[in-house]
């Protein structure tokens, strides 16, 4: 599996059309604390690395990226996307970008009912979120929003994240 998985990164890194590097920044909750009462970081600073294939604006591109940031309970997270988005061009400078992207984090387990963040441990989630873009010239500011979830004794908070990204 493993070399199947460093061949796809790999592959996509060579053929993509655009490289960006992801700074995290910050995140809002629909609520200011956990189940437990903690309350939430909403300073998840980290870096990242996106590829995408944006050949033109008003066509739907697809992309990818990984990224390790301090999460919602100032834990490190990791996390692998893939996205689908299309680009309209605003002015000579400006281009807004809408998408939806899956995720696949591996994170500490802080999201079931009745764990205390020194018994947590890591753990695979997936899911999906809308995002957009904002794009000036080679700088970017970008929103994902990763709604509330309830499913068995998981119970996850809905947040938005934004985050900066440089073109290189």
């Amino acid at each position: 599996m493993k070399p199947i998985l460093i061949l796809f990164l790999l592959s996509s890194f060579l053929l993509a059309d655009e490289h960006r590097l992801l700074v995290s920044g910050f995140s809002k909750h629909e609520k200011s604390h956990d189940n437990n009462g903690k309350e939430f970081n909403e300073f998840n600073y980290g870096l990242g690395y996106e590829y995408n294939n944006f050949k033109d604006y008003n066509e739907a591109y697809f992309g990818g990226n990984f990224s390790v940031i301090k999460d919602s309970y100032d834990e490190w997270q990791y996390t692998l996307s893939a996205s689908s988005n299309m680009r309209f061009k605003l002015n000579q400078n400006f281009s807004l970008s809408f998408g939806v992207a899956a995720f696949l984090m591996y994170k500490k387990d802080n999201y079931k009912n009745n764990v205390y963040k020194e018994d947590a441990d890591y753990d695979l989630f997936v899911g999906a979120a809308p995002s957009s873009s904002l794009y000036y010239k080679d700088f970017s500011v970008s929103i994902a929003y990763v709604p509330s979830a309830s499913f068995m004794n998981i119970d996850t908070v809905g947040f938005a994240i934004v985050y900066f990204g440089y073109t290189f």
